[in-house]
Formats: structure tokens, sequence, C-alpha cells
């Protein structure tokens, strides 16, 4: 009951297939470097997620996007970091694709958010009132292992946290997701075909004083196929104040978190 069609997820997984298929050039005239808001497009192996292991990079495509921001918006004319202009493929189709999973996606986000407000007391709106949202959309290419022969300790995407509020994730279905439980095992995530995987961000969990967890996660490549995700990140607005919430705290106890603010983070 998300209010993600099965329409508008297979569109966008056709477009993101069609995209990556492109020959390279194509792809890198739309390189992330030529963007001053970290929109566009990344190579296999030149993004490492996980901090203790930096020796290759993470085995995967993407490309990053969000919401326009013109030139006369606040936040850019502020020159506010990750506000701006997107840069989206060519590729026939895409847009249209693109345009409607967005907006559903967004809109499954913001029920999520209004029902995580309800469960720790707060106003309904408490998480879309503190201004604008970040939403940051990311297509990801998982090449087969046998493509890209991976080395010792090499993955698809490395062990990490997300570091917003929320994010929310569909597949093709193909597996690869792994979560990290509390005692430190690793356990595989299968999503079925109807639904989204909600991952809970670091930002969320210092509001909630660690009584929601951020889960270490990971991403193994496929043997044999190509794996290809959406994630959508969910961000508080750039300067929203991120401090314990009363509903998240006994009387005597201190948070386990100093207050800080979204973006810079």
């Amino acid at each position: 009951n998300h209010g993600l069609s099965a329409e508008t997820k297979a569109a966008l997984l056709k477009a993101s297939r069609d995209f990556f298929a492109e020959p390279d050039e194509v792809k890198n005239a739309i390189a992330i470097g030529k963007s001053n808001c970290h929109r566009g497009y990344v190579g296999i192996a030149t993004e490492t997620l996980d901090d203790k292991n930096t020796m290759a990079g993470d085995l995967k495509e993407t490309l990053d996007t969000g919401i326009d921001h013109g030139p006369d918006h606040p936040e850019v004319l502020k020159r506010t970091p990750l506000h701006g202009l997107n840069q989206l493929p060519s590729t026939p189709g895409f847009k249209a694709a693109y345009d409607r999973y967005f907006a559903e996606a967004t809109d499954a986000a913001e029920r999520m958010m209004r029902a995580m407000a309800i469960a720790l007391d707060l106003p309904l709106d408490f998480f879309l009132s503190l201004g604008d949202t970040i939403y940051n959309l990311r297509l990801i290419h998982y090449p087969p292992q046998e493509t890209v022969q991976p080395v010792e300790g090499q993955l698809g995407c490395g062990a990490h946290t997300d570091y917003g509020s929320i994010t929310l994730l569909t597949d093709d279905g193909v597996g690869g997701l792994q979560v990290m439980k509390r005692g430190g095992e690793w356990i595989n995530v299968l999503i079925p075909e109807d639904h989204m995987v909600v991952n809970i961000g670091d930002l969320m969990a210092i509001w909630t004083n660690d009584r929601w967890v951020s889960n270490p996660h990971r991403v193994i490549n496929p043997r044999n196929t190509d794996r290809y995700s959406i994630p959508l990140f969910v961000t508080p607005p750039y300067w929203a104040n991120i401090e314990c919430l009363p509903s998240c705290i006994n009387a005597g106890e201190k948070p386990k978190h100093e207050p800080m603010l979204s973006g810079p983070y």
C-alpha cells in the first residue's frame, strides 16, 4: 500500500537499463563532476562507501538526481550545497518515466514520515514542516561478478549507513542487498515484488536517540546477471537542526548525540 504502481516501477527500471547500456562517452557527458550540486553519472569503481575498505571502489555505476532548483531558488542564490539542476539522460522515454516515479515515491515517503511522526508523539506534519525536504533519487546498476571481477573485499556497494531520515528502495528482484543484524551477522534482504524497503538513516537515529537504528547495509554483486535498484534518499532540510526528540529521552537522561545541522552532516 505504498502507492508506487508496478507500471511506474517497471518503466523506470527499463529506462535505467537503457541508460546504463549507453556508451561510456554518452554517460560521461552528464558526469557528476560537471555538476555543482552533486547530480549526474558516477562510473564503476569511482565511489567507495565503506570507510574501512578504501582499497577498491564500489562495483556499481549510478545516476544521482534530486529536485530541480532553478537559478532563482533562495538556496541556489545562497550557494547552498546540494541545490541546483539535474543532469538527466536524453535516452528516449527516460524523463517521463523518471518524473512519474519521483512523484509517486516522494508521496510514499511523505506518508511514511507522517506515520513516523505519529509513532514519536509528534504533530502529524512535524518532519514535513521544517522546510524543503531534500529528496535524492539514485539509479544504480550492479554488473555481474563475472564482468567486473572483484578484487579481495570489493563489493557492489560497501558497508555503510545512510545519512538522512529514511531511504525508500525498490529493485528488480535479483537480490544482493544485505543488512547487518545487531550482533554483527549479515543477512540477505529479499524484497517481494510489490514491496519497498524502508531504511532508517543516521539523522533519524539521532532524532530518536538511537531508539530507531541506522543499520549498516551493503550489496553483493550477483552472479551471471545484472542488478538494478532505485533508492530514494529522504533528508531533512539543509538548515534543519537535528537533536533528540522529547519523546525519545527519559527524565534525567542525556542525549547520546550532540545537536547538528542536517546539510553539513
